[in-house]
């Protein structure tokens, strides 16, 4: 609803220029026509600055004044700028206004926001993705180094293999090279992160030998090289506080499956549920989950 001070200026301009004439008393001076646009004074000097809309008149002290016919073209540099239209698209078009221009600068427009509108959801899925995996991890009430079973669906990742000994920097290092593969398929890994220990490599004397970083796919892209499927199925898992070069229970949990009559059927996912950042006291572990795909043995 319109203040009601702007309701009485905008009769008194309305008054004063239905009178006619053509002295500088019925013109509209800066002020005036910024009231009658809803903008400050400062856009209206800035906008003759770059020569996008001028005044038809200053007089000896430099006060711009606009004539009634100008509202119009004003209106519009508002409403273009207002959906966004960036000031220089705006003044080449004023320029060259016709119903072609208007009608392809606007369809230019509409696609380009059509891509931010999808880039938005895309941050939005992100985002969802992100506090699920938080609000799972808030939610765990399983003991620490208990074994159990679970079902996980089909995942959809992306695989980049270490190429140092492992150690912390190797992660660190090592999943910024998957989170710069992801950033040009303009994806973030907000669906979590880990570590694949290849099944054929387990009890050897180089169990990290083809482990590498995974980070689980928001959405595929055919494009993306790097990619593998981590099965739908049963997984002996535990939770730990622990990086994935910290065997221990990784070792245990594996004389776990044997001992209770399973067999394992596929690669070991140490999966990072809260990175260091989440510790004040400890930041050199993460909380994580070992997942190793069983099958029962009959």
């Amino acid at each position: 609803m319109i203040e009601e001070t702007v309701k009485v200026r905008l009769r008194k301009i309305y008054k004063r220029l239905c009178r006619g004439g053509t002295h500088v008393g019925d013109y509209l001076s800066i002020s005036e026509m910024a009231s009658v646009h809803s903008i400050s004074r400062q856009t209206l000097i800035y906008y003759d600055k770059i020569e996008l809309f001028k005044p038809v008149h200053i007089d000896e002290h430099g006060y711009r004044y606009y004539s009634a016919v100008q509202i119009p073209f004003l209106r519009e540099i508002c409403f273009l700028k207002s959906i966004g239209i960036k000031l220089n698209d705006i003044k080449h078009h004023i320029g060259n206004r016709n119903l072609s221009t208007a009608m392809s600068l606007l369809e230019f427009h509409q696609e380009f926001i059509d891509k931010e509108i999808n880039s938005l959801m895309n941050i939005r899925t992100f985002i969802q993705q992100r506090l699920m995996k938080y609000s799972e991890a808030k939610n765990i009430k399983c003991e620490l180094d208990k074994p159990i079973i679970e079902e996980f669906p089909e995942r959809n990742v992306l695989f980049i293999p270490f190429e140092n000994e492992l150690c912390r920097e190797e992660l660190h290092l090592t999943l910024m090279k998957a989170w710069t593969v992801l950033s040009k398929h303009e994806m973030l890994p907000s669906e979590g992160f880990g570590t694949v220990i290849l099944k054929d490599k387990l009890g050897t004397d180089d169990i990290f030998e083809g482990a590498g970083i995974y980070t689980s796919l928001p959405f595929t892209d055919p494009d993306m090289d790097n990619m593998m499927t981590l099965p739908a199925g049963q997984y002996a898992c535990v939770y730990k506080y622990g990086m994935p070069y910290n065997i221990e229970i990784l070792n245990k949990l594996v004389q776990w499956i044997s001992e209770n009559h399973y067999r394992i059927v596929g690669d070991v996912i140490d999966a990072c549920l809260l990175d260091t950042t989440f510790y004040e006291n400890d930041n050199s572990v993460d909380f994580c989950q070992l997942q190793i795909p069983v099958e029962k043995i009959t």
